[in-house]
């Protein structure tokens, strides 16, 4: 009887589950990956049917928000708990209370790191402040934007990708193997998702270039950073908040921004966009190095 369980566990090894009862990891990555991309997917078929019946604008985003958000994050949990069989804690996502330290962590650490950008693309002439000012109607506008881009953006990803999808990946890869496949996994969720709008007869290419990939690879890398730095998911969701709304309204050309700018040279705005990101990765490895706040990367951390 005793070999007969023991060849049953074998076999239950081999397949879908490991010989520890749970779903095997290669299968819970897809299903990780998975939740997130139908949900994004889901998102944008509902809104394009109402956009086709001419829905306004915050109406259309406010139903990208709640069906990105409504099905991805559900999805992870019940892998979280059925597939995984670990606590919705090991992801690194706190209560709001204790994670709005961390929150502002990122948006400070945002905001610094675009100041710096500002100040180079002055110095070498790429770019040019020409006002500050505070408009009320981009104030307004930025409070309504932030919950939309909370809801459909920055919390699903950084759930998905750097909590579920890192967390697993770690416990069977070094943690900078980790990061690289994370990172990988980003980059290939809008480009499975704009090949599946475009078989639909609904999308282009247009978006995927080089320059959005190597966008995603350095802002995927930044926000795991911030994740195995503050091992909190709330740094790069702040992070994560504060980067859309810079590029969206804070500094921006245009009479609307917070930060008026007058690009000089084609590459003013990657300085931005591209610039504030690397600018951020080298803040979080300076301000670590010199915390002496060490990390194992090549340790694997099983749950």
């Amino acid at each position: 009887m005793k070999q007969i369980r023991m060849n049953s566990k074998k076999i239950r090894s081999r397949g879908l589950y490991d010989s520890d009862g749970r779903i095997q990891l290669l299968w819970r990555i897809m299903l990780g990956w998975l939740s997130f991309v139908i949900g994004l997917g889901a998102a944008v078929a509902v809104a394009q049917v109402a956009q086709s019946y001419e829905f306004p604008r915050i109406a259309i985003q406010l139903i990208l928000a709640v069906v990105t958000t409504g099905i991805a994050i559900p999805l992870i949990y019940v892998l979280r708990q059925y597939a995984d069989k670990r606590p919705w804690s090991g992801l690194g996502l706190s209560s709001p209370p204790s994670g709005l330290p961390y929150l502002i962590l990122g948006v400070g650490l945002l905001a610094g790191s675009a100041l710096l950008a500002l100040v180079v693309g002055e110095a070498i002439g790429w770019l040019r402040v020409v006002e500050l000012r505070l408009p009320v109607e981009t104030l307004l506008v930025i409070l309504i934007n932030i919950p939309i881009a909370f809801f459909y953006e920055a919390f699903p990803e950084e759930v998905v990708f750097r909590g579920y999808l890192f967390r697993n990946l770690n416990t069977k890869f070094s943690r900078w193997l980790a990061l690289l496949f994370q990172v990988v996994l980003f980059v290939l969720a809008p480009i499975a998702l704009t090949a599946v709008m475009v078989a639909a007869g609904i999308g282009t290419w247009d978006l995927i270039t080089l320059e959005y990939v190597i966008n995603l690879i350095a802002f995927g890398t930044v926000l795991q950073l911030c994740r195995i730095y503050s091992g909190n998911l709330w740094m790069c969701i702040g992070f994560h908040i504060a980067w859309l709304e810079m590029v969206r309204y804070v500094i921006v050309p245009g009479s609307y921004a917070i930060i008026e700018v007058e690009y000089l040279s084609p590459y003013g705005y990657l300085l931005l966009s591209l610039g504030s990101t690397i600018l951020a990765i080298l803040i979080v490895l300076t301000g670590a190095y010199l915390r002496r706040k060490t990390v194992s990367w090549n340790e694997r951390t099983p749950e």
